[in-house]
Parts: structure tokens; sequence; C-alpha cells
């Protein structure tokens, strides 16, 4: 198909490296599993500038060729997947209180966003620290529960993403007797 409305002198709307350098690591956190998810970014960004730059017909894993519909959502996808990996470059924990109506005890509640299928940021991750009495100090959370808790965060929310990517990739995902999802 010849496109007649195709420009090839138009200003682009999406720049991709633009949009990398706000999707880049911005700190190291000390996890055994870190450079896992740098060499997954790494990766994953290869496959989208291949594809973006790609001049040959894109075809899915049967060989099918890719309509321009199917090329927009994959592309969509590829950056739902790159803004999940930099929710954890750049790890955002949100404090919130939670009130027991019986005991009227406030618990601290450590929460983290997480993306959708649609690109959505939804509340996906939270952990209880404790009673804000017990947790506090001087009116504080000490660093090391906190930084504990980025461990805590980032361990899950690697876990998820391997859950949700990994699992095409010939890993056995599940849930197990909690109704937790797994991967083994």
């Amino acid at each position: 198909m010849v496109n007649n409305f195709f420009n090839k002198n138009w200003k682009h709307g999406f720049d991709l490296d633009q949009w990398l350098k706000i999707h880049k690591p911005k700190v190291s956190y000390d996890v055994n599993f870190w450079d896992e998810i740098v060499n997954e970014h790494k990766e994953i960004v290869e496959e989208f500038r291949a594809l973006l730059n790609c001049t040959e017909q894109v075809l899915d894993k049967e060989g099918t060729p890719l309509t321009p519909l199917n090329l927009y959502n994959l592309i969509n996808k590829y950056q739902i997947r790159l803004d999940k990996l930099a929710l954890m470059f750049n790890l955002r924990l949100y404090k919130t209180l939670n009130e027991n109506k019986k005991t009227g005890v406030k618990y601290i509640v450590m929460r983290a966003f997480w993306i959708d299928d649609m690109g959505k940021n939804v509340r996906w991750f939270s952990r209880n620290l404790g009673a804000e009495a017990k947790v506090l100090v001087n009116g504080k959370i000490p660093v090391n529960q906190l930084e504990a808790m980025e461990k805590e965060m980032l361990l899950l929310m690697w876990d998820q993403y391997c859950i949700e990517y990994w699992e095409t990739d010939g890993y056995l995902t599940g849930i197990d007797s909690d109704g937790n999802n797994v991967i083994s």
C-alpha cells in the first residue's frame, strides 16, 4: 500500500531518545537483582528501537504480518513495559495512615504504584510498617526501615514484572494456595 499522506519532513510527535532519557535509571539500589533489571531494560530498549526503525514488514511469532493498528498497539505495549521498568528505576513510596476502627490505632502503610495493561497508574503494592507510635522516631520513619521497605517493594515489583513478561519466555507461573502470583 502506498500512502500519499505521509511526509518524511514532519516534525515527529514521539522522540524515542528524549522519551528514554526520562525512563532511564537515576539511582542504583543495593539489591542482588538490580543488574537483572538494568539488563532487562537494555534488552527491551534495543528491541523497541529495532521495531521503531524497522523498514521491512513486521510479523508476529506465527509469521502473520502486523497491520498498522497492531503495530500501534505493539508500540504502546513496549512503552508500558518500559514505564514499568522506569517505576523500579525511579522508585517512589507513598506513606499513608490506616486506622483500626475498633482500637483507634493508626498504622503506617507504604504504597507503590504499578501500571496496568492500559498504561494507567494503579496502587498495586502496599506493606504495613506497623503502629505509628511504635514505628516513628522523633516523628520520622527511621532510614534503615525506609531502605528495607524500598528493597522489599523493588522485589515485589520485579517479581510482578517477571510474572507479566517472562511467562511467555518459558518460565512457569501460577497461583499459590494464598492466591498470590508465583514464578517457579
